[in-house]
């Protein structure tokens, strides 16, 4: 993994977050919605966590045969409250998991409560130092990490549907490479709502909560 630090006049991304030919999000985002909208639930949300290789091998639960993501791997979590009780579900490259109830409500609290904000949220890119112009000509100095990990979310409540996603390197700094959107980029909404499904999220998979379904 390279890390490079960019002076350049023009900064284009184009940050596409893994939607390759055989990528499997769309389809599996559509039945979880259709799941939702069975149980009469409209306010929930989905974070989708991607990390990159050259190839991955994951044994579905009861077959022999093996599930090859091409490029790279994600695991997908769906969010939402039913009653009192919140729940999470977890998806990933080859499949569905069993759904799990939460011990507290913190994460759909924190949406709700938050949910302005987060539609306005954009997470800046690693900044090294000030822009500056020379002739004319506007220079940015950025840093970049290659195939660093990626957060991406839908989110929907009621009729409001909106995405948002960001480059995890970006919430990063470093002493001697600092970055100058580091507390800006922390303090959004985004990041913390990211952290606090990243604690919860952690811990099951820590306990090896998630059973994969057949």
């Amino acid at each position: 993994m390279q890390k490079f630090t960019l002076i350049i006049l023009l900064i284009i991304f184009n940050l596409t977050f893994g939607q390759e030919k055989d990528d499997p999000t769309e389809l599996l985002i559509t039945k979880f919605r259709s799941e939702m909208k069975l149980e009469n639930i409209s306010n929930f949300f989905i974070v989708k966590h991607i990390t990159y290789s050259s190839s991955f091998l994951i044994l579905k639960k009861g077959e022999t045969t093996v599930c090859k993501p091409k490029g790279y791997n994600f695991n997908m979590y769906g969010f939402w409250k039913n009653g009192n009780e919140t729940w999470i579900k977890k998806y990933d490259n080859c499949g569905g998991f069993n759904s799990i109830k939460l011990t507290d409500s913190k994460s759909l609290e924190f949406y709700e409560k938050n949910i302005d904000n987060l539609k306005k949220d954009e997470v800046k890119i690693y900044t090294t130092k000030a822009d500056s112009i020379v002739n004319g000509k506007k220079y940015s100095y950025v840093s970049t990490r290659s195939h660093s990990p990626q957060r991406h979310f839908w989110f929907f409540k009621d009729s409001t549907k909106f995405q948002k996603k960001f480059n995890k390197y970006n919430l990063k700094t470093e002493e001697n490479n600092k970055n100058l959107n580091y507390e800006s980029n922390n303090d959004l909404s985004i990041a913390k709502l990211n952290l606090i499904c990243e604690e919860i999220i952690y811990e099951l998979e820590e306990k090896k909560m998630f059973n994969r379904l057949k």
